[in-house]
């Protein structure tokens, strides 16, 4: 059996799945593995929060076709019932969910069992936004699995990486609420990296010198000829 445990991670540089070390001690003789989950960019100068309440997060050594998702095998890897602002994980801040052992294998889903009930968006005046969760109380989401994740004896970490800057819409219906249109993915951690600079003013037209503080940023990455965005970050105050 592997350990598997559940944290939230969030960066404010490019997050190409980016990580920080966050790896537990084996318990009871079984390796640890981590699941990580990194939030991307969202308009800071008009949001204070984005909180999701997670019930459960499972796995499955079955690929998720959507539609037969129901059907499928999946254990459980944590139930923490927690509301988490995903907007304050930031510089690989984490906050570790809990974790079970689960078998080795190779892992091709990852569902996350969220409560749009007990989940809301809060303006920085304190008022909360308006959100259509597509429907009310639990909702079942499904990650996006590029390769499957590889749990063997030694464990491994999985990164969650919820892009927060492409799964609430603002005011795509014209109603001034914000469309939840979950843009989630699940990778094998040891198979990550990251991008980090500073986005700076140009000043070749006379302009003022100085960082460019919530800039959104995004990787591109080609895949048969078309491109994509892998994942999209912030600039902090300092532009990094």
């Amino acid at each position: 059996m592997s350990r598997l445990s559940l944290a939230l991670l969030a960066v404010v540089t490019m997050t190409v799945a980016c990580y920080e070390d966050d790896t537990t001690g084996a318990q009871n003789g079984s390796p640890m593995t981590n699941v990580l989950l990194t939030d991307a960019p969202f308009p800071f100068d008009t949001v204070q929060s984005v909180n999701v309440y997670v019930i459960s997060v499972s796995v499955s050594t079955q690929a998720d076709t959507g539609g037969s998702a129901d059907s499928m095998s999946w254990v459980e890897v944590t139930a923490p019932h927690r509301q988490i602002n995903l907007l304050e994980l930031q510089q690989g801040d984490t906050a570790l969910l809990g974790g079970d052992e689960i078998p080795a294998g190779q892992y091709r889903a990852v569902r996350l069992i969220l409560d749009g009930d007990s989940s809301n968006i809060r303006y920085k005046n304190g008022s909360l936004a308006q959100v259509h969760w597509g429907g009310s109380g639990r909702q079942a989401i499904h990650a996006f699995v590029e390769a499957a994740v590889d749990v063997g004896a030694q464990g491994t970490d999985i990164v969650i990486d919820f892009d927060v800057g492409r799964s609430f819409h603002y005011d795509d219906l014209g109603d001034g609420a914000f469309n939840f249109v979950p843009w989630i993915r699940a990778v094998n951690r040891a198979e990550t990296g990251s991008i980090a600079g500073t986005v700076s003013r140009d000043t070749s037209g006379g302009g003022t010198a100085g960082p460019v503080t919530n800039a959104t940023v995004s990787a591109w990455g080609r895949g048969s000829g078309i491109w994509y965005i892998y994942s999209t970050g912030v600039t902090d105050a300092a532009g990094h």
